[in-house]
């Protein structure tokens, strides 16, 4: 594929877990990708080994705006930025009366704010080009709560209200936004569960434990030219919740 036809993504959170097979997936399709991350992992730079400088990496903090406009100015040295998926978040599980209020900040910054500041910058340069695609990774705890993830149902609850009004503000420049609500996966923050707990909730799903790799393949989907109507909505990747 000629590098100017090339479609240009960028992942955040993208050293393990979801990010990682999502970098993974548009890799193979052809894609360059930009990948974010906030810690090194041997996995990013296997990926990086196999699939050159069509990789391009960008460490640091995403909470912090100096890191959000990195992202953004790597875009602008490849001269264009298709997509955007935003998955970088954390967990802080507690009871809502027993949790500190620094857990609950930094889930809002880490899972909220980051989501702000990288919506923020990509758009800007959107507008450039009237075009543009942002996928916020959500959660099925948005939708329907889970006990004890009060802060983080609530932080990607606030992902879905973001991209609700910046399709609302942006489709004039050819701007389009999804959320994407996977259930529970057999990878990523599921692994801090408990085996009986993990089990459990992976049991109200009409197809059991979700496969991390077939929602790595949805979201770059959604990413790509094929999902250019599919615009202010939830995508539900649950496999179906029984009642």
């Amino acid at each position: 594929m000629d590098t100017q036809t090339r479609r240009v993504v960028a992942v955040t959170g993208a050293n393990r877990g979801l990010g990682l097979l999502t970098v993974r997936a548009l890799l193979e399709r052809g894609d360059e990708v930009i990948a974010h991350h906030r810690t090194d992992s041997t996995e990013l730079g296997a990926l990086r080994e196999k699939f050159g400088e069509r990789l391009h990496a960008v460490r640091g903090d995403l909470t912090e705006e100096t890191t959000a406009q990195a992202v953004a100015e790597r875009a602008h040295s490849l001269g264009r930025l298709h997509a955007v998926v935003h998955n970088a978040g954390i967990a802080r599980d507690q009871p809502l009366v027993r949790m500190p209020v620094e857990d609950w900040d930094e889930v809002m910054r880490v899972n909220l704010r980051s989501a702000f500041l990288v919506t923020k910058h990509a758009v800007r340069m959107m507008m450039r080009k009237r075009y543009g695609r942002l996928v916020y990774v959500s959660s099925l705890s948005a939708v329907v709560g889970n006990a004890g993830q009060s802060a983080y149902a609530a932080s990607k609850a606030g992902l879905h209200g973001l991209s609700q009004a910046t399709a609302q503000e942006y489709a004039r420049y050819g701007i389009r936004t999804v959320v994407v609500a996977p259930g529970f996966l057999d990878t990523g923050l599921t692994h801090a569960l408990p085996d009986s707990v993990a089990r459990a909730k992976a049991g109200r799903s009409l197809l059991g434990m979700g496969s991390a790799e077939s929602v790595a393949a949805t979201v770059a989907f959604l990413a790509g030219p094929g999902a250019d109507n599919i615009n202010a909505t939830v995508v539900h990747s649950d496999g179906g919740i029984a009642f």
